[in-house]
């Protein structure tokens, strides 16, 4: 049962983007999803969710910052309809969600699974729901691959179509120089470009597992690959010509992030991460100096 007086009216849910360290794309499951393997890493780039109660049932859905295109539900509205079936009470009291949109949609960046897994631990505290971090997660999984992993965040490896989730010792905190064309990439569309192109190189992500547990950037940044870039970039011009421009400003391993219009590349110190988005500012593109982050969604409330 909900309690009728809650001490707790509002909570805020800070949602982080990710990128792929590595992205093996292995084969077509008899599901219709494709069998994948990659490491994950949560980065200081957020979208921020208000969730507050109301008297009027469901969900009710705010966005300001960047646009989300195409018709509802979103995945914050679904993450709220999955809670109901869940927990049934939940169809009596209903709640405002007000995103504040940061992270490019169609990237690369995993912000709408972000947003659908801040929903699911913000209600968890808005409403004492009880649920544990396991219970998020496998909620998490029956709303999109990457869910799930956004509820712990840091570094993880997945497997499966992506819900097959493993914790990875945190890579060691890291400067991270984001690019995203102001271009949205299909991730249906990308599949059907790798299609004929699958890598089936699944050990290579041992290999990069093994260096990051090994805290070792050096050699994660050799270890790293993308199942997706050579197709996307072929297809994409402007992307192409972005990771020129990042490689001829010195980029150490610059790489497509997920299957989005996003690369990314590490740094070894603030200096030469501030001085690789310097040299690329006056592309048309954002250029963002990032952390890696260590957390997935996290949740304050407001009393």
């Amino acid at each position: 049962m909900l309690s009728a007086a809650p001490a707790v009216v509002a909570v805020r849910v800070r949602c982080p983007a990710k990128v792929n360290l590595g992205l093996w794309v292995l084969g077509r499951r008899p599901d219709g999803y494709h069998e994948i393997d990659t490491i994950l890493q949560t980065i200081t780039l957020e979208d921020d969710l208000e969730l507050a109660r109301t008297e009027r049932p469901g969900c009710h859905f705010e966005s300001a910052g960047r646009p989300i295109p195409g018709p509802g539900p979103n995945l914050v509205e679904r993450a709220w309809e999955l809670l109901v079936v869940e927990r049934p009470e939940l169809a009596e009291v209903g709640v405002t969600a007000r995103l504040l949109k940061r992270i490019p949609v169609g990237a690369g960046l995993g912000g709408g699974s972000s947003d659908a897994a801040g929903l699911l631990a913000g209600a968890n505290s808005l409403f004492g729901l009880g649920f544990r971090a396991a219970d998020l997660e496998r909620l998490a999984a029956g709303l999109g691959s990457d869910v799930p992993f956004f509820i712990g965040g840091g570094t993880a490896r997945a497997k499966g179509r992506g819900e097959r989730m493993g914790r990875l010792r945190p890579l060691p905190p890291a400067w991270v120089v984001l690019v995203s064309a102001p271009v949205a990439v299909s991730t249906s569309w990308a599949y059907g470009l790798l299609r004929k192109r699958l890598t089936l190189r699944g050990a290579d992500a041992s290999i990069l597992a093994s260096a990051v547990a090994q805290g070792n950037v050096g050699a994660a940044v050799d270890a790293r690959f993308n199942a997706f870039q050579d197709v996307v970039l072929s297809q994409v011009p402007q992307l192409a010509r972005l990771m020129n421009s990042f490689v001829a400003a010195g980029a150490w391993g610059a790489l497509l992030s997920g299957s989005g219009s996003s690369l990314y590349s590490l740094a070894r110190t603030e200096v030469e991460a501030r001085a690789v988005a310097a040299a690329i500012a006056a592309c048309d593109a954002d250029v963002r100096v990032m952390r890696t982050r260590e957390r997935g969604v996290t949740v304050s409330r407001i009393m």
